[in-house]
Parts: structure tokens; C-alpha cells; sequence
């Protein structure tokens, strides 16, 4: 099992929250901040077994989009969704 950890513009939120439910993925959302930008954010947190992890970027690919924001130093592109997977050693829902 994988544990996804992913930071969002949380302009996508809303779609992906809906898209995650009517594809029966459990996910788990966290109020966040930006760090570089101080963009709004959300924290998900979701688990998948390995043959559903294409199934879950997927989603992510369809919704989420990177973007080039004016700053003080130029143009710079910003993700629109960034996503850590690690090993689950032990997963259980009580």
C-alpha cells in the first residue's frame, strides 16, 4: 500500500474532492498554506494499493494544471498539484 500525500492550489479542491467520491477513493483533506507564494492550499491525504496509483494520477492529471505567475523576479510556474507517495508499512480501519 501507498500513502499519497499531495499539496494543491485550492482552486481544484472542490472537482477533485467530487471526483475522488464518485470514484469511490477515500481521501482526507487538510486546511494548508503556501510556502514561496503563500497561496491558498489543501493538504490530501489518500492511501491506494501500487494497481491503483495510476488510477489516482490520473484523476490528478484531468483536473489540476500548472500555471506562470507574474512575481518581483518574473515569470515563474507553479504546480498545480504536488504529490509524495511513500510505503504504508501497516494500514487499518477501526
Amino acid at each position: 500500500m501507498k500513502m499519497m500525500i499531495a499539496i494543491v492550489q485550492d482552486k481544484f479542491i472542490d472537482k477533485l474532492m467530487s471526483t475522488f467520491y464518485d470514484a469511490e477513493i477515500y481521501v482526507t483533506k487538510i486546511a494548508s498554506s503556501g510556502g514561496f507564494f503563500k497561496n491558498g492550499n489543501t493538504t490530501l491525504l489518500l492511501g491506494a494499493e501500487e494497481e491503483n496509483l495510476e488510477k489516482v494520477y490520473k484523476i490528478f492529471r484531468e483536473i489540476t494544471e500548472a500555471e506562470e505567475v507574474d512575481t518581483a523576479r518574473g515569470r515563474v510556474q507553479v504546480s498545480g498539484a504536488t504529490i509524495f507517495v511513500v510505503d504504508v508499512e501497516d494500514s487499518l480501519r477501526i
